[in-house]
């Protein structure tokens, strides 16, 4: 078997994983957004797109065959349910202006107010960030290290670094108290 032959076994199998995808649409997502083809479309051009990268054994593309269209295609059902969930996601990032419902109001405030900006509070994330930044250097770069690189893990983060356990703790807590400290009347009301 070659790929073509197995690009045809899988597209022979269009109309049931279409189906397949629709099911998981109308079961998961209660929006009826009917974007099952194109979601469909890009399953089929992430599998040719795997075809292409496997060697020209035709043992590994029986497998890979297999793989994809064995039993209940497990895999398929699967891999569309979460392109589906990433298909969503880039969705709402984007956020569409739309200018017709805005009210008289806002129109007119636009109009007056181009060039007024508008300052908005900054995250606790951003605070903190910028408030780590006037830490003494060492103490900086092992509380980003913590956060950021090794996510709170300070054994991993003692192996890489060749640093202490204890030196990573006593600096991280002495951070963290700086922190609450500039930040607890804000954040941390009791």
């Amino acid at each position: 078997m070659d790929k073509n032959q197995a690009i045809k076994i899988i597209y022979s199998k269009y109309d049931q994983i279409k189906n397949l995808v629709n099911n998981i649409e109308d079961h998961y997502f209660q929006k009826k957004t009917k974007f099952h083809e194109d979601i469909t479309h890009d399953l089929f051009l992430k599998i040719h797109n795997e075809m292409e990268k496997i060697e020209n054994d035709p043992d590994k593309i029986i497998k890979f065959v297999d793989r994809y269209i064995s039993g209940k295609m497990s895999l398929i059902y699967t891999v569309a349910k979460n392109m589906y969930i990433d298909f969503l996601r880039k969705e709402k990032k984007y956020v569409r202006f739309d200018y017709a419902s805005l009210s008289k109001k806002d129109k007119e405030k636009m109009i007056e107010d181009p060039n007024e900006i508008i300052i908005e509070k900054k995250s606790l994330q951003e605070q903190i960030d910028d408030f780590v930044k006037t830490f003494y250097w060492f103490d900086q770069k092992v509380f980003e290290l913590y956060r950021y690189e090794f996510r709170m893990n300070k054994t991993t983060m003692s192996k890489k670094t060749r640093l202490s356990i204890s030196t990573i703790y006593r600096t991280v807590k002495r951070c963290k108290i700086k922190i609450k400290d500039k930040y607890q009347n804000e954040y941390w009301k009791d």
